[in-house]
C-alpha cells in the first residue's frame, strides 16, 4: 500500500501537498513542516483520490484556518442554495467546507463539493447513516463502516468520526449535573443507538477497522467530542475531560497507524476559561491539531451567535487552538441562509486574522498596516478593496469625496496631514 502523508512526512519525503501547503505557510523549513507532521502537531487533510491546486497546513506553526458548514437536508435546504452556500465560501477564501449533508441528495452534493471546489472538504458519514433508515437505530455495525467507505472512496479529505463516547461514559451520564445532557448532534445520534441496541459504540468498538478504511484513501480522522459542554455552564465538568482522555488514545492509536488526527474542542466555554481549557485539551492529546467550534463564551446571545463565537474563538486561537468552526447569527434558531453563512464567514475570518496577527505572522500584519497607509492617504479605493468584506465597505461609504460624514470637514486624518 502507498505510504500515508503522515507516513511520508516521517521518512522526510516532500510530497506534493506538502510542498503546496509550506508554500502557502511561514514556516521556517521544509523540514520543521516535515517534523510537525510527523510529530501530529500538524495535518495536511489531502485525500489521495483528490488533486487540488493548493493545499492547506492546519496545526503548529501554521496560520489559523477556518471551516464552514453546509450540506442539503430532506426537509430543509435545497440543492442550489447549499451551492450557493460552497460558492460564497470560495468567494471568502474559507479553507475547509464541512459537508453536512443527509438525505436522497448527500452523495451528490458531495461529489460536487469535491469535484468543482478547492478548498478541503470534510463530512460527518453518521448524518448520512442516519438518512437511509426510517428508524437510525435500526442500522448495524457494518452500516457505520460501510457509509464511512463510501465518505472516503468519493474523496472527502477528513471525516468527523465521535469515537470518544462509549458505554462507560454513557453509563455515567444520569449521574453528572449536566444541563444540557449532549449537545453533538452526531454524538447524540450514537448515543440514541447505543441505549436502543444496549451494544457499544461502532466506531469505537471498531475503530481498528475505521483506520484501516481511512488509511486506504488516506483521509485525516477529526475525532468528534460528543460530551462537548452545550451551555458555559456545563464547560469543563467530569464528562468532557474523561471523553479527551479516551480521544487522546485513539488519536495514538490513529498516528501509529499512519493517519493523521485532529481533535475536536469544546463549543460553549466562559470568557476567562478558554485558555485553560484549550491548553489541557493541547496537552491531554499531545498537540494535535485543535478544531473548535466557536467556543462561544455566553448562551444569551441568539441572533448574534457569531459575535459571540467569534470572540471565543479568538481567545481559543492565541491559546493555541489551530482549525476555527464557524457560528452563523441562526447559530440555535434554524438553518443558515446565504446572509447568515456570509455573516458566520467574516466574523471568523475577522477572528482567525486576528489571531494571525497575534501569532506574530507577517503577511497577516502587512495587510492591516497597507490599509492603514491608504487610510493616511484617504486612498478609498484601496480601503475598500483590502477590507475584509469591500462589498459592504463600498456600500457603506456609498459616493462620497476624500472625506465621511462621520467627521466631515473635522476629518481627523485630514486635518493631521
Amino acid at each position: 500500500m502507498e505510504k500515508t502523508l503522515l507516513e511520508k512526512a516521517k521518512n522526510k519525503e516532500i510530497s506534493i501537498e506538502i510542498k503546496s501547503a509550506f508554500e502557502n505557510e511561514e514556516i521556517p523549513s521544509l523540514e520543521i513542516l516535515l517534523q510537525n507532521i510527523s510529530e501530529g502537531k500538524t495535518v495536511i487533510p489531502a485525500n489521495k483520490k483528490r488533486k487540488r491546486e493548493k493545499y492547506y497546513a492546519i496545526g503548529k506553526g501554521c496560520t489559523v484556518k477556518i471551516n464552514a458548514n453546509i450540506g442539503v437536508t430532506a426537509n430543509y435546504s435545497s440543492f442550489d442554495k447549499e451551492l450557493k452556500k460552497a460558492e460564497l465560501c470560495e468567494k471568502y477564501n474559507v479553507e475547509s467546507v464541512m459537508d453536512l449533508s443527509c438525505g436522497a441528495f448527500a452523495q451528490r452534493f458531495r461529489e460536487k463539493l469535491i469535484r468543482e471546489f478547492s478548498f478541503i472538504v470534510g463530512s460527518v458519514p453518521v448524518y448520512d447513516l442516519s438518512g437511509r433508515f426510517k428508524d437510525f437505530t435500526k442500522a448495524k455495525p457494518k452500516d457505520f463502516l460501510e457509509v464511512l467507505e463510501e465518505h472516503v472512496e468519493t474523496g472527502v479529505d477528513f471525516v468527523t468520526i465521535h469515537a470518544g463516547i462509549n458505554r462507560e461514559l454513557v453509563e455515567k451520564i444520569s449521574t453528572k449535573n449536566r444541563i444540557l445532557n449532549i449537545v453533538s448532534r452526531g454524538g447524540s445520534m450514537i448515543y440514541k443507538w447505543m441505549k436502543e441496541n444496549k451494544a457499544e459504540n461502532p466506531y469505537f468498538e471498531y475503530f481498528d477497522d475505521v483506520l484501516k478504511i481511512l488509511k486506504k484513501y488516506d483521509v485525516t480522522i477529526s475525532i468528534g467530542d460528543a460530551f462537548r459542554p452545550g451551555c458555559v455552564e456545563d464547560a469543563g465538568e467530569e464528562l468532557q475531560i474523561r471523553e479527551t482522555y479516551i480521544v487522546s488514545q485513539l488519536a495514538e492509536k490513529a498516528r501509529e497507524y499512519g493517519i493523521q488526527v485532529i481533535i475536536e474542542g469544546p463549543g460553549h466555554v466562559r470568557a476567562n476559561e478558554i485558555y485553560w481549557t484549550v491548553k489541557m485539551i493541547k496537552k491531554i492529546c499531545k498537540d494535535a491539531p485543535l478544531y473548535v467550534l466557536g467556543p462561544l463564551t455566553t448562551d444569551i446571545a441568539a441572533g448574534y451567535d457569531h459575535i459571540s463565537g467569534s470572540m471565543g474563538a479568538l481567545i481559543a486561537s492565541l491559546a493555541g487552538a489551530d482549525f476555527l468552526c464557524y457560528v452563523t447569527p441562526a447559530e440555535h434558531l434554524r438553518l443558515p441562509d446565504l446572509e447568515d453563512v456570509k455573516e458566520g464567514i467574516i466574523a471568523f475570518k475577522i477572528a482567525a486574522h486576528s489571531a494571525n496577527i497575534a501569532r506574530g505572522f507577517k503577511k497577516a500584519l502587512e495587510r492591516d498596516i497597507e490599509i492603514s497607509i491608504a487610510r493616511r492617504d484617504l486612498n478609498w479605493e484601496k480601503i475598500i478593496n483590502l477590507s475584509i468584506d469591500p462589498e459592504k465597505a463600498k456600500r457603506y461609504r456609498g459616493e462620497l469625496n476624500n472625506i465621511c460624514t462621520m467627521c466631515g470637514e473635522l476629518c481627523a486624518i485630514k486635518n493631521s496631514n
